[in-house]
């Protein structure tokens, strides 16, 4: 029942190998303790990044969504990654674009590619000019199209030279704030709109989705963003307003959101949090 009830495309859980697959830490299958809670955080903390600390053997169809309260703590734990990565950088003596690759990098060794996969997907599908139901098998293609590829230049040479224009003093910060809004964001997408269709990443994290889940990210998002200061909590929610906003466009091209959308909104929010900094800050 634990791991074959998630053998559907985009959702296998599969051993991974590789720089951060060390420790191995054992968990216990299952509690209602709180080793629970540890569980749902850890399940939360490898998804979103490429940090895998654990060994489980069994899976059950819940654990995903159980751990969604903790998109917002695994964002600030981004963000600390990536504010001692810029420092590193800055003491590199790198500036401008310079430092904008060397964060786009350390983006991609902390935290993967697991987005940008997402972003790509429904570029090519969204930006297709085609019906409803061929938008979404064309997502769910492996092939990679023009849209795809054009609009990941676009993405990254937006990432490059918006992380390049921060000045130093705000940019850990700016980078907590981006991952802890744009993660707890993802919250919403999965609670509050609909499956474009069955299965997938999207009903994966859905089902056995509750509204208390949703106050609880938005209660520990305000706390971390609170602890960062009234500037990046207007920024914040001003960015919240187009994000949402995209989120709609997508629900009504496509009926619903998917595991793809969810990268795609997430890698817009990114950049559209890095514009409004620039304004806002």
């Amino acid at each position: 029942m634990a791991e074959e009830n998630l053998k559907t495309k985009g959702t296998e859980v599969e051993e991974e190998t590789g720089f951060w697959n060390r420790m191995n830490i054992p968990l216990p299958e299952r509690s209602t303790g709180p080793f629970r809670y540890l569980r749902d955080f850890f399940t939360c903390l490898e998804f979103l990044t490429r940090i895998r600390m654990t060994k489980r053997e069994v899976w059950f169809p819940d654990d995903f969504a159980r751990s969604v309260p903790y998109f917002p703590l695994v964002g600030g734990i981004m963000g600390l990654l990536m504010w001692g990565a810029a420092r590193v950088g800055l003491a590199m003596g790198f500036t401008g674009n310079v430092l904008g690759v060397f964060l786009v990098l350390a983006e991609l060794f902390f935290i993967g590619t697991l987005m940008y996969d997402g972003f790509m997907d429904t570029s090519d599908g969204v930006f297709s000019g085609r019906t409803r139901e061929r938008k979404l098998e064309i997502m769910q293609d492996s092939h990679v199209g023009a849209n795809a590829v054009i609009g990941a230049i676009i993405l990254i040479l937006a990432k490059v030279t918006l992380l390049g224009t921060v000045a130093p003093a705000i940019l850990g910060p700016l980078l907590v704030t981006m991952y802890v809004v744009t993660r707890t964001l993802m919250v919403i997408y999965i609670l509050k709109f609909p499956n474009a269709r069955p299965g997938g990443l999207g009903e994966m994290f859905k089902t056995g989705g509750k509204s208390v889940y949703l106050m609880a990210a938005l209660m520990l998002c305000a706390m971390l963003l609170f602890y960062l200061g009234p500037g990046f909590c207007k920024l914040a929610l001003a960015s919240c307003v187009p994000c949402i906003a995209i989120a709609f466009y997508l629900k009504w091209g496509l009926g619903g959101l998917t595991g793809d959308t969810f990268g795609f909104l997430t890698e817009c929010g990114d950049v559209i949090v890095l514009f409004l900094a620039a304004w806002l800050l």
